[in-house]
């Protein structure tokens, strides 16, 4: 994942908590009159929405947005849902089944159609701008942190002038008001020479910031603020949140102490207002806030009725819990759904499972009709060859807007036989809805064993917006014809079953099953060759291809030749370069 794909995650993040911002802020004011604790509680869902990047989906979530609006999708005006999906057989038997996700090889993604040159030109324009500004904001974060780190250093030295008082109290001349500061084990540092009284008043305070442990959240609240600097709407979070934190703090006090002492306590907190204390950029102090407005919260904070209480906290509860759940999204709505059919359908089809692959049709009639060679046989059904065997699959699911019951897929199947040799069976299934889920009510294969032209060449082999075909090495081909190779030398019938590969093009056209045109390789360098394939309709395709071989890639093989010693051979064995191939895909 690049840093403009995380950057674009972070915004989606960052527009999502401002969502929930002014949905707190509203609550807020309901809730004016209420224990301040409840609109600090509210500040978790935001701090969840800012930190967390994925989210329960569900009916409930008071969400009213696009949890991914800014997307390639919604950037290029695509309208409805194209699920695609790129397996791997042995992993799907291991029972790792991807779900709709935004991963690419490996995984099920939601993609947009073939898009015009101008929307594929701003979607070019989207990754640009959002890799810009990726750097961008990671400097910001580089300096923001290094600032609270420099900033927390020299506070940190300044502070070792201070004189305990007792237990973690600490006293010193200099300080403008009473904090917390530390992690591990906080401690409370006082101004010089405070009246009793309002040394009481303090201690009660910041000892209920760390019982709550409100020093770690402000820590974590302000690492939440450099992570999404550049949306404003943050920073007025963080200060509202703040303000919440502090007079839910004062009403703690007054709770513990008495009704009866707000007064005083409210003349305390004037007395030690006149100075602020920040560390990095964060505010820490008793003082911190706006002492109006606390002054005027404490002096209004009586007991409250047991059912406003009550009201108030399932409004709280309802609040949070909506806010912290994505919506269902109606764009995807039951392509997760779809996708875990069409799988199943093409697990059926590699395995033969004919009883599985004829229950997912509409009707025993259409599973007769379209499924090639089904038999039924004894208790069950069967259908197909034994070789060549579909081992692996890719599928697309395309699906109308505002038509979620149906949809068609698109199969590639890709087929071995043992020597080895592969070819492409593509299959377009149409499916709906029954009571009992999805049903095939239609579906036509097409053989791409025989490319004649670029069209069935780009229609077998390239995937989306990649070229698609297996690795050679990574699926032990290599190793399985140098060992035919060894044996048909050790024969010493001048067999060779594999003298297709000892050349880039007729490597080239046995491996991409091409017919009816010439191959005309160049030369790149040593071990390495493009092959470009003519057609008879005069259209072409270039591949890149190497020798595995060149330069001892393989173990050698030792021939045995009339009663002489062994002799050592390489033998030159062309396959696709893959990684070269994917790169030049249009």
């Amino acid at each position: 994942m690049n840093i403009g794909t995380i950057f674009m995650k972070i915004c989606n993040m960052s527009l999502t908590a401002t969502y929930c911002i002014a949905a707190v802020i509203l609550i807020r004011l309901l809730l004016r009159k209420q224990p301040k604790i409840f609109s600090y509680i509210l500040w978790s869902v935001v701090l969840f929405r800012l930190l967390c990047p994925v989210s329960v989906t569900g009916n409930y979530s008071l969400l009213r947005m696009d949890t991914d609006m800014i997307s390639q999708e919604n950037f290029s005006g695509f309208k409805g849902a194209r699920i695609v999906a790129l397996l791997n057989r042995d992993s799907v038997m291991d029972g790792n089944i991807p779900e709709v996700n935004g991963d690419g090889i490996n995984g099920v993604r939601a993609v947009t159609e073939e898009s015009s040159f101008y929307e594929q030109e701003a979607v070019r324009l989207l990754h640009k701008v959002f890799t810009v500004g990726g750097w961008i904001w990671i400097c910001g974060i580089i300096f923001l942190a290094a600032h609270c780190l420099w900033t927390t250093v020299r506070f940190r030295k300044f502070l070792q002038g201070a004189s305990r008082m007792e237990d973690d109290v600490y006293e010193m001349d200099g300080l403008a008001t009473p904090f917390v500061f530390g992690i591990v084990r906080p401690r409370i540092y006082l101004p010089l020479m405070m009246q009793e009284k309002d040394r009481s008043f303090v201690l009660e305070h910041e000892y209920v910031h760390i019982a709550r442990k409100d020093y770690l959240v402000k820590i974590l609240a302000w690492g939440t603020v450099c992570l999404h600097w550049f949306n404003p709407v943050v920073w007025i979070a963080y200060k509202l949140m703040e303000r919440d934190m502090e007079m839910s703090c004062d009403e703690a006090v007054v709770r513990k102490l008495g009704y009866d002492v707000r007064k005083d306590y409210s003349r305390a907190l004037l007395s030690l207002s006149g100075g602020r204390m920040r560390l990095g950029g964060c505010p820490i102090a008793f003082g911190e806030g706006t002492v109006k407005n606390r002054v005027r919260n404490i002096l209004s904070y009586h007991k409250r009725a047991v059912v406003t209480v009550v009201f108030a906290a399932l409004l709280i509860c309802a609040t949070v819990i909506g806010l912290s759940m994505n919506p269902v999204n109606a764009s995807n709505d039951g392509t997760e759904e779809m996708s875990r059919f069409v799988r199943k359908y093409a697990d059926a089809f590699c395995d033969r499972e004919g009883d599985v692959l004829v229950g997912l049709y509409i009707d025993e009639d259409a599973a007769y009709e379209n499924v090639i060679e089904l038999d039924y046989v004894g208790e069950g059904y069967t259908f197909g060859y034994s070789s060549p065997w579909p081992h692996e699959y890719r599928f697309l699911i395309d699906v109308e807007e505002g038509h979620r019951d149906e949809g068609t897929a698109e199969i590639w199947y890709y087929a071995w036989t043992s020597d080895p040799h592969l070819t492409v069976w593509k299959e377009k299934i149409e499916f709906s809805r029954t009571p009992d889920g999805f049903r095939v009510t239609d579906s036509e294969i097409k053989w791409l064993d025989s490319i004649s032209s670029e069209e069935e060449f780009m229609e077998a082999y390239r995937f989306v917006d990649e070229y698609w075909f297996p690795d050679y090495i990574e699926n032990g081909f290599v190793v399985a014809i140098n060992a035919q190779t060894q044996y048909d030398m050790e024969a010493g019938d001048g067999t060779d079953r594999n003298a297709m590969y000892r050349s880039p093009d007729t490597a080239a056209e046995w491996i991409f099953n091409l017919s009816g045109g010439v191959c005309m390789p160049t030369y790149n360098s040593r071990g390495q060759a493009t092959v470009r394939f003519i057609f008879l309709d005069g259209s072409f395709v270039e591949i890149p291809m190497y020798d595995v071989n060149f330069g001892g890639y393989t173990s050698e093989l030792d021939v045995v030749t009339g009663s002489g010693p062994a002799e050592t051979i390489n033998p030159q064995l062309w396959i696709p370069d893959i990684h070269v191939w994917n790169a030049k895909a249009p």
